[in-house]
């Protein structure tokens, strides 16, 4: 096992091109668990003396050398970079580029982040400088409106001067005027209420003279309508209230009830009755209602004689105090 491992490890360091070219010098060492060493082979004089005289064992090679396998191997290597040697110039100058190569990445990093900071700040040093001229300009705007500003109020307050002088001068005159206007306006104060009571008292004697003259065009109506009716329908005799209805009716609702009124004088047997009102307390008479163009009403009974007595003529508004006065006669 030890002549084995030897072997191996001496073929390993004849191939490997960093110990042949670069020189590098190692030191390994092969132990069992029970630290017993395996690389480097070590010989005493009486172990070889033992070795050579002692007979070839096969069997106990094999158990000793599956014990050390089983138990396992230890491998520990030592590197000895001793100063001016290949491999240690080898690893200072690989040190020296990934160092040289981290310092430059940051030296572009660091640049690139200047550039920009360079940039923003000479932006923002013309941003400050254009606000500076755009508030100079404003500071100028604002010094030549003060200017004028004071101008102003010189001039305003020479006008007020003058104004005040010539305030002071007219300041009598002014209370005499305002004395005679007022005494003007008590006097117009007086002639408006005359004026006005003499109007009242105008209107109240045109209302009275209204008021006779409506009642006697009334009253020619109402006879004027009495008379037409008498002389144009024989068979029919008009109640007061019915003329007086009559009259207050709508020029078109007066056409219909006149077409009533010659019916029940030609044809009375061609009316629609629409319903039976009685007259009177004691006698209760039976009256009929009679209706015109939908909203008018007439109310009508046979007398004595035969002869139709119309009672009421009147609307739909009036039907409730038009069949209270049928209820009253």
């Amino acid at each position: 096992m030890e002549e084995q491992i030897a072997n191996n490890i001496h073929d390993f360091c004849k191939a490997d091109w960093l110990i042949q070219k670069a020189k590098l010098d190692i030191n390994i060492l092969v132990t069992t668990i029970h630290k017993k060493i395996i690389y480097p082979i070590f010989l005493d004089v009486d172990s070889l003396a033992k070795d050579i005289n002692s007979e070839f064992d096969s069997e106990n090679i094999a158990k000793n050398n599956f014990e050390i396998l089983n138990g396992g191997l230890v491998v520990k290597i030592e590197t000895n970079l001793s100063h001016g040697s290949r491999i240690g110039n080898i690893v200072l100058v690989l040190y020296f580029g990934v160092s040289f190569f981290i310092f430059f990445v940051f030296y572009k990093i660091a640049s690139a982040k200047s550039i920009v900071e360079g940039e923003t700040k000479a932006q923002l040093i013309n941003d400050l400088k254009r606000e500076e001229q755009i508030h100079k300009q404003m500071l100028k705007n604002f010094q030549k409106e003060r200017h004028e500003l004071f101008e102003n109020i010189k001039v305003l307050n020479k006008k007020y001067q003058k104004d005040k002088t010539k305030a002071k001068i007219n300041e009598e005159e002014m209370f005499e005027e305002i004395i005679s206007l007022e005494e003007k306006l008590n006097s117009f104060i007086e002639l408006k209420q005359k004026k006005e009571m003499e109007i009242s008292e105008l209107k109240s004697k045109i209302q009275k003279h209204g008021k006779k003259k409506n009642f006697k065009l009334r009253h020619n109506e109402l006879e004027f309508i009495e008379k037409r009716f008498s002389a144009l329908y024989k068979n029919i005799k008009m109640n007061k209230k019915a003329l007086s209805g009559f009259l207050n009716l709508s020029d078109e609702l007066q056409i219909k009830a006149e077409e009533i009124i010659h019916l029940l004088d030609r044809n009375p047997d061609k009316i629609i009755i629409k319903r039976k009102v009685f007259s009177g307390k004691k006698h209760r008479t039976a009256c009929f209602e009679v209706l015109f163009s939908y909203n008018g009403r007439l109310y009508f009974k046979k007398n004595e004689n035969n002869i139709t007595e119309v009672l009421v003529v009147g609307t739909k508004k009036t039907q409730t105090k038009d069949i209270e006065f049928i209820h009253k006669l």
